[in-house]
């Protein structure tokens, strides 16, 4: 009997990661975002989303993806990507987009004191995430380029996806960091560097991304294997998934400060 329920946990932790890991971002991202977030968030901001949230930002990092799917909650599975066209100008399906959601409910959120607790707890829970979403590089898509669908290449000769890839890259370029090393090892930008990076709208920072996330296609050509990249394909590759997180994290903590001024 005891056999079998620590084989069924096991079976259970295994069942969890590999979801986990099939989510933007994955959990390692997602919450390292939030952590990050966190440090850079005023008195009042912190102890306003405590006081809401009841626990850390990072807690709920991954709160989308795990309530995406479920009857209340069906429409916010399409908030976690934003599309541009070839000028890299976004476009929007019906709000459809992670950045058209964040302004919307950073607008709304100016009278948080009139809502109630429970539309505030949501929307700072979407916040936390969609904010982490739009920035992983594999989120930004591009329908005036058909040959970037079904992208794939290979890692030690396994077909793998680039949506996936992107999603796991905080954990394969950074293997078995927590969120408390990312933020001590790459949390280093200066505050005019930050502001410089807050700078903007949601939407403005999408344009940013379909900009340059293009980038990320060229850096792994389509069947190509990922071990056999040059290394400064690596190098650039792993700046692009840190400077992603910071400024998904900066831009997280900007909203949040901006939102609990008052």
């Amino acid at each position: 009997m005891k056999k079998n329920l620590i084989l069924t946990l096991a079976a259970l932790i295994v069942a969890v990661t590999v979801t986990s890991e099939a989510h933007a971002w994955a959990s390692v991202g997602h919450t390292s975002i939030a952590y990050i977030a966190e440090q850079h968030l005023t008195p009042k901001a912190r102890e306003k989303c405590h006081h809401y949230l009841k626990h850390s930002l990072a807690y709920y990092a991954s709160w989308q993806d795990h309530w995406r799917f479920t009857d209340p909650y069906k429409e916010i599975h399409y908030w976690h990507t934003s599309k541009v066209d070839a000028d890299n100008n976004p476009l929007y399906n019906e709000g459809r987009a992670a950045d058209v959601q964040i302004e919307r409910i950073r607008k709304e959120m100016k009278k948080y004191r009139k809502m109630d607790d429970s539309t505030i707890i949501v929307n700072l829970k979407l916040l936390i995430h969609m904010i982490g979403d739009m920035h992983c590089p594999s989120h930004t898509g591009y329908p005036d380029q058909p040959k970037y669908k079904s992208y794939k290449f290979k890692n030690k000769g396994k077909s793998i996806k680039f949506h996936g890839f992107w999603d796991g890259s905080p954990s394969y370029f950074h293997r078995g960091w927590t969120c408390e090393k990312f933020h001590e090892n790459i949390d280093k930008l200066s505050k005019k560097e930050i502001a410089k990076i807050t700078k903007g709208t949601a939407t403005d920072w999408a344009r940013v991304n379909g900009i340059e996330m293009r980038e990320v296609y060229e850096l792994i050509p389509r069947n190509a294997e990922l071990t056999e990249l040059p290394t400064e394909t690596h190098d650039r590759m792993r700046e692009i998934v840190d400077k992603q997180i910071l400024r998904g994290a900066y831009r997280l903590a900007h909203v949040l400060n901006q939102i609990f001024k008052k």
